[in-house]
């Protein structure tokens, strides 16, 4: 009886210890799983995509910067393409995933080949995105990322440009800049993915200011991942903990016994590959809609009666109004809590065409896409009223009773006014973005008389 006993309580060990060593151990659905011996391996029977370098004007460096973009065996600028941007660790360059150690087109090249994932775009920047007056190159990746190098893919190459279809990666100081740059900008990224995250990585009231609201509605898939032999193992593991407390979907992997190199790395973008296919990235069309229910599809153009009205964001359930109730060209227009404030009024006026002016109550400015911008964040603002294209917008029905759309003329009508990265307190930022149906996207209007 005594040696029955044991036995249970010994195999009982066995499996829980097999548990924690087993590389497929994870808390999500998915489960990675160590690659073959020939997975980074050039093969000459199969077909390679191109590597080639880019050069782009980045806004935040205001200077020429130059990446690298991996293009899928096949590109055609006749089909539309996913887009990962993957990142290379402290003191690294563009070179690192490609002919630094990281083989990234060739493990992309053997997965296509093979039938495992679609043919998608890699782009690598350099990741220290230094300028004149700029004293955190790597923190100021995210404006380089964010305002010039996507903006420039998105111009230059066939891809989608919706969030669903992008995503960010990276290795160590690389990982920490991927939950940094995608966990506070959910609205221009769905995946995720942090390869031994390095001490860059901010805190967690940093990436989860809403406490993870956002982040569990929105992300698609969140892979972290890290040797237990990594000396920095507590950065990639503090996220996954707070994920685990908030209920956040992630996908935690540990490879026993590895350190902090490429044979963490490269498994990890083997697997993170795959995820992203299994998780819609590669998909015809977005699917994604994190606040539910709504038709990714604009509807016909509302006309409402001329007069005042308060715009109310149905996601923040808070007003579009003029920063800090001052009337002057340039003003940023932002979402803030009722309060009747001249600032939060808008006079709705038709001028042809299905198209209206919004004139704020503070002066003669009229709402207005800052530079006529037609691309996803171009920010909202006043400006002296003129009534140009970009002043003008229509008003769209939606699945949501008595809520509609505003779509920018600048645009063609394709973007909205958008409450950016489905943020809920006051001050937060209104931009225009491609239509997706979110509750971020439309508004109530309420007369103001």
């Amino acid at each position: 009886m005594k040696k029955k006993i044991f036995n249970i309580l010994f195999i009982s060990l066995m499996f829980l210890t097999f548990l924690w060593v087993s590389p497929s151990f994870v808390l999500a659905a998915s489960n990675p799983t160590m690659p073959p011996s020939d997975f980074d391996r050039w093969k000459g029977n199969i077909s390679h995509g191109t590597v080639n370098y880019i050069y782009y004007q980045s806004t935040a460096t205001r200077s020429q910067r130059r990446a690298k973009i991996y293009l899928p065996p096949g590109y055609s600028a006749s089909q539309k393409y996913s887009v990962m941007y993957l990142l290379h660790g402290i003191g690294g360059r563009d070179d690192d995933w490609t002919n630094g150690g990281g083989s990234a087109n060739t493990i992309a090249d053997n997965l296509i080949a093979s039938g495992k994932i679609k043919p998608s775009i890699i782009v690598m920047p350099n990741c220290n995105a230094t300028g004149a007056g700029v004293s955190d190159g790597y923190e100021n990746l995210t404006n380089d990322l964010i305002n010039s190098l996507i903006p420039y893919v998105e111009k230059n190459y066939s891809v989608y440009t919706d969030r669903t279809h992008r995503a960010i990666s990276g290795l160590s100081m690389g990982g920490g800049q991927s939950f940094n740059i995608g966990l506070q900008n959910l609205n221009s990224f769905a995946y995720i993915g942090a390869y031994s995250a390095a001490p860059n990585t901010h805190s967690n009231s940093q990436l989860f200011r809403d406490g993870g609201t956002a982040a569990k509605n929105q992300l698609k898939l969140l892979f972290i991942s890290c040797g237990t032999s990594d000396n920095l193992i507590n950065f990639g593991t503090g996220v996954h903990n707070f994920c685990d407390s908030k209920g956040i979907p992630n996908t935690y992997w540990l490879l026993p016994g590895r350190g902090h190199d490429w044979s963490v790395w490269k498994p990890s973008l083997w697997n993170y590959l795959q995820m992203l296919d299994q998780s819609g990235y590669n998909g015809a069309s977005s699917s994604g809609n994190p606040t539910g229910g709504n038709s990714t599809t604009m509807g016909n153009t509302v006309t409402l009666n001329d007069g005042w009205y308060y715009i109310k964001n149905v996601n923040a359930q808070k007003y579009l109004q003029v920063a800090s109730n001052v009337g002057r060209a340039g003003q940023n227009v932002e979402l803030g809590t009722g309060s009747r404030a001249n600032g939060q009024k808008w006079y709705l006026r038709n001028v042809g065409n299905g198209y209206v002016t919004l004139k704020s109550a503070l002066g003669e400015y009229m709402l207005d896409v800052s530079n006529g911008e037609n691309r996803d964040g171009a920010n909202i603002q006043i400006y002296n009223a003129y009534g140009h294209d970009p002043q003008k917008f229509s008003i769209k029905s939606s699945s949501t009773n008595g809520a509609y759309a505003i779509a920018t003329m600048s645009s063609n009508q394709t973007k909205v006014l958008d409450d950016y990265n489905f943020g809920t307190s006051d001050g937060t930022n209104v931009c225009e973005w491609t239509y997706g149906g979110h509750n971020n996207q439309l508004w109530l209007f309420e007369r103001a008389n």
